[in-house]
């Protein structure tokens, strides 16, 4: 383990949202007051004076949630100014903001393009009414051409979609007419998550299942229909044209450091990573944040793991500058049986999952773990 390093990337959770969807575990309110919002900006923005000499330059910002865009108009403009005083950035900085499509208004455009935005998330889930329906998913897409343009005119030109797939009552045939409809509006990233039930969400506890016999197929159609507008998967859940990967996760991957502000959010320095409360009330009141502490071997495992959720997965020589150990030293004995199994691939240059290992992920990371 090379030991603890400066913060090279910040997230920020807005637990703030217009209405909670069915199938959400993320810590989130769908009901909120003003006086809420003001005492969360307040608290954050006091976190990111505290927390700023502990960074180098950004290489990233993400603000997510909740949905950022359901922050009333001056109290999003002061969180975008916080960031921008606080914080240093590399000039290729990429800063995502998450929004949902009836959030992302005007005003909103503007906050984000003055204060130098790079990219803007936008969850779709799907544009099938039922799938919406089923998922409980709140707001509507009205406008949604219009409002990927105003981005784009604004200067905001990188954008991606959420969608979710197996969903009880969908057909891969339904799902093939997403893809075709988010193409049309020439994203240049797009995630594609299978459906979980978690537990404490309105779909657990309606009893809802899924079915995984159309899985297969429904991966397979995103690398296909996918391909047709470029994009390429370079993880487990997202596909990017090239050059338009999100920096943010692929440095979570591997191994990079992150400070999360916010109520749940979670902070990593390279040895120790830990989360704040999933409380608004607690996290204003300064709850102390619980800790994620494992042995040097252990933790430098974990990160070779996260990154075989990418195509790419590790180079020997990336591994070692990042870790600071060697890889075939930390779990070369593990990897060959992966190798063997025919869910690894093992090289001069490095190592990566197989497609077969990128869809049987889970069994890749038991081993490694």
């Amino acid at each position: 383990m090379s030991g603890r390093r400066p913060f090279e990337s910040l997230y920020v959770h807005v637990p703030f949202c217009h209405g909670k969807c069915s199938y959400c575990a993320f810590y989130s309110l769908g009901r909120y007051s003003r006086p809420e919002q003001e005492a969360y900006i307040c608290r954050i923005l006091q976190d990111m004076e505290k927390q700023s000499d502990n960074c180098a330059a950004l290489r990233s910002v993400f603000i997510g949630g909740g949905t950022p865009t359901a922050l009333d108009d001056d109290c999003f403009e002061k969180l975008l100014t916080g960031i921008s005083s606080n914080f240093r950035f590399v000039n290729d900085m990429e800063w995502t903001v998450e929004s949902n499509p009836e959030s992302l208004s005007e005003q909103k455009i503007a906050i984000m393009a003055a204060h130098g935005v790079t990219r803007v998330s936008m969850g779709i889930q799907s544009f099938e009414p039922r799938i919406r329906t089923t998922l409980g998913r709140c707001g509507h897409l009205e406008g949604l051409e219009t409002k990927v343009d105003a981005l784009r005119k604004a200067g905001i030109r990188r954008v991606n979609f959420d969608f979710i797939y197996n969903v009880p009552g969908q057909t891969p045939d339904d799902f093939r007419m997403d893809l075709h409809k988010a193409l049309q509006l020439n994203p240049d990233h797009l995630s594609a998550y299978a459906l979980t039930i978690e537990e404490g969400t309105p779909l657990a506890a309606h009893g809802t299942c899924v079915n995984d016999d159309d899985f297969p197929e429904y991966w397979r159609l995103a690398d296909e229909i996918l391909a047709e507008g470029g994009l390429r998967r370079y993880e487990i859940s997202n596909f990017a044209k090239p050059d338009c990967e999100c920096r943010h996760n692929n440095d979570i991957w591997h191994g990079g450091t992150y400070l999360g502000t916010g109520p749940a959010a979670t902070s990593f320095d390279g040895m120790d990573r830990w989360t704040q409360v999933s409380n608004l009330l607690k996290w204003l009141e300064g709850e102390e944040a619980e800790m994620d502490i494992l042995p040097l071997d252990k933790r430098d495992a974990e990160i070779l793991a996260f990154g075989m959720r990418t195509v790419d997965g590790w180079t020997w020589q990336q591994f070692a500058e990042i870790v600071g150990v060697d890889a075939k030293a930390l779990r070369g004995k593990e990897l060959a049986r992966l190798e063997r199994l025919g869910l690894v691939t093992i090289d001069d240059n490095g190592f990566r999952p197989t497609a077969r290992g990128l869809l049987f992920n889970d069994d890749i990371v038991m081993e490694l773990l």
